[in-house]
């Protein structure tokens, strides 16, 4: 997945999806409503229809579904994603990994 190429899902109710670092992935919900929740991060990120969410850092995001929705991942400029070790990431560098969890 590059900046220019957004993965575009549609998660029935219930459903989850996780992304396993979230740094740099914008999260855009287009209908329904998200329930998104990083590791180790003690907020509730609700992302109705028309809203997103970005975060710099590296956890674990899972999606979850609170009704039948639909959303896009697009990963930010290749500057405004920074690897652990403080390096910028090329765009060709990132690697995103989706993995669809039962509901």
């Amino acid at each position: 997945m590059t900046d220019s190429s957004p993965l575009d899902l549609t998660l029935a109710h219930q459903a989850m999806f996780s992304v396993s670092d979230a740094a740099g992935v914008q999260i855009i919900c287009h209908e329904g409503s998200l329930w998104v929740t990083l590791d180790d991060d003690p907020r509730d990120i609700v992302v109705d229809a028309g809203g997103s969410f970005l975060t710099t850092e590296h956890r674990r995001a899972l999606i979850y579904a609170m009704q039948p929705s639909s959303l896009s991942l697009l990963v930010a400029a290749a500057g405004a994603r920074t690897g652990r070790a403080g390096r910028t990431a090329a765009a060709a560098d990132i690697k995103v990994t989706f993995a669809l969890q039962p509901a």
